[in-house]
């Protein structure tokens, strides 16, 4: 089972982060990721739309994946409950 663990203080170039926001009933996710792209004004590399947790957490999968076992990071909103089917969590 896939283990994150909460962003602590402010993004940084190279994080993973999935960032959980609650609408209503309701959680969303967005991925984000911050890498130098050349341009200050735009860091990040893979912004994505609203997305399901559960879809976003497959994406992070795939991408951890692909670039070498990078960390993933959770961003959640205080009111955001952790749902266990999304993996580990460590406050």
């Amino acid at each position: 089972m896939a283990r994150y663990r909460r962003l602590e203080g402010e993004r940084r170039e190279g994080q993973l982060v999935v960032r959980l926001v609650k609408e209503g009933d309701r959680v969303k996710a967005f991925i984000i990721g911050l890498d130098d792209t050349g341009d200050p004004a735009e860091p990040t590399v893979y912004p994505s739309e609203e997305m399901d947790p559960e879809e976003a957490f497959r994406v992070v999968e795939n991408k951890r994946q692909a670039i070498g076992d990078a960390e993933v990071l959770v961003e959640k909103e205080v009111d955001v409950d952790w749902n266990p089917a999304w993996g580990e969590f460590a406050e």
